[in-house]
């Protein structure tokens, strides 16, 4: 490892090239050109699995210096499958991937397997485990260095991009991307639904590892609760020191350190949470208002109705924007139907095909529609109220 100390003798930008970049010189006064050594794995062959996916890479470069302030230097990681960065091996997929993870030592940089696994699949764009290639591959790996001040916000124009190593044999045995929507198993559990583990009060995943959402919820004024799972045992958080406030994203307190959670005001919205063993933080978004009962235009269009824009099955805004009810509706077992509005223009949802096919909805499941989808066949016979949810414009629909 170089013994360096760092001063710019430039400055630029991530995306200029490498003699516009800052350089690193040594306290001889000589440029460092290769502050990245090349790591004893290089050479290995590496298989990343579920079971060895918090193992890591481990990455050394050289000592930065202090800058005579209060400020250090952070370090991420980018990866791709080809040197210059910018050439994707799959069309649409992205070329390179920069891990979001920020290091501070530079002798320490560690991205997990979990994390290369995860890139290494977006780049490759799969989507199921039977497109993962059998075959080992290089990936390429630099660092993008930024100086942070002792806010922890980066110092402008202090990017630099470190010489690129390479991984000789790299391959993955399962599928590492975060498939959203499924359920986790962790729960807002309080007077609202007994203190149980009611499945419309259950977090989801997002496209982020660790990362839940429970996209819609009411929880009236006064009512206690926790975010805790079935067993109230990893996961078992309530308030702690730092009261919580809407719309920003405050650490919770884990298990008898933990208050239960209330509100002086009725809350309506989605609650993000981010997950790290016994550490939780907690985001409580309000939904915006809307004025409900007003006909949205949308209907439930099918068997059940002669494929007709049929008032009875019209969906009507509730008090939350972007998500409208249909109620006492009714679809019998088999019928096929879809979401549109009454000329099949702008709205026009129907199911997303799985293997060639499209799935059958279930009363009580979020069901994702998908524009111009397949017709959508009811399991079981269904009379109820239909819910039509719009979030980062995706639409979805729940048989209640």
């Amino acid at each position: 490892m170089f013994a360096t100390l760092i001063a710019m003798l430039g400055f630029a930008s991530c995306g200029e090239t490498w003699e516009d970049n800052p350089r690193l010189i040594t306290h001889e006064g000589e440029p460092v050109e290769n502050i990245l050594n090349i790591p004893e794995m290089s050479n290995t062959s590496v298989t990343i699995t579920e079971a060895n996916n918090k193992s890591t890479f481990n990455l050394v470069c050289s000592q930065p210096k202090q800058y005579g302030y209060a400020a250090s230097v952070g370090y991420q990681v980018e990866i791709s499958f080809n040197e210059d960065f910018k050439t994707s091996v799959v069309a649409g997929a992205p070329a390179s991937i920069t891990i979001p993870t920020i290091f501070k030592k530079c002798d320490a940089v560690a991205p997990t397997f979990r994390q290369v696994a995860e890139a290494i699949c977006k780049m490759l764009d799969i989507q199921d485990k039977s497109q993962i290639p059998t075959d080992f591959m290089p990936l390429y790996v630099r660092l993008r260095a930024n100086v942070y001040n002792e806010s922890g916000n980066i110092v402008p124009n202090t990017a630099f991009m470190s010489n690129t190593v390479k991984f000789n044999a790299v391959k993955v045995d399962y599928l590492a991307i975060i498939i959203p929507d499924l359920p986790t198993g962790i729960y807002i559990r309080g007077g609202m639904n007994g203190w149980g583990t009611d499945p419309a009060y259950e977090f989801k995943t997002t496209t982020e590892a660790d990362v839940y959402i429970l996209d819609y919820v009411d929880i009236p004024a006064g009512v206690e609760f926790k975010i805790a799972d079935k067993a109230w045992g990893t996961v078992n958080f309530g308030e702690g020191k730092d009261p919580i406030e809407m719309g920003k994203k405050v650490a919770l307190a884990y298990n008898n350190e933990a208050h239960n959670i209330s509100f002086t005001k009725p809350f309506k919205g989605s609650i993000t949470i981010w997950v790290m063993g016994k550490t939780l933080s907690v985001l409580f978004d309000p939904a915006e208002a809307d004025t409900p009962g007003v006909a949205s235009g949308i209907y439930l269009r099918g068997g059940m109705n002669g494929w007709g824009a049929d008032a009875a099955y019209e969906f009507k805004t509730t008090n939350v924007k972007n998500v409208w009810e249909a109620e006492n509706v009714t679809i019998a077992d088999g019928t096929e139907f879809k979401v549109a509005d009454a000329n099949w223009s702008a709205i026009n949802l129907g199911g997303a095909a799985v293997d060639g096919e499209v799935p059958a909805i279930v009363a009580g499941a979020k069901y994702a529609l998908e524009k111009g989808g397949g017709n959508i066949k009811m399991s079981g016979n269904y009379t109820g109220t239909a819910v039509l949810q719009l979030r980062a414009g995706k639409y979805t629909l729940t048989l209640k």
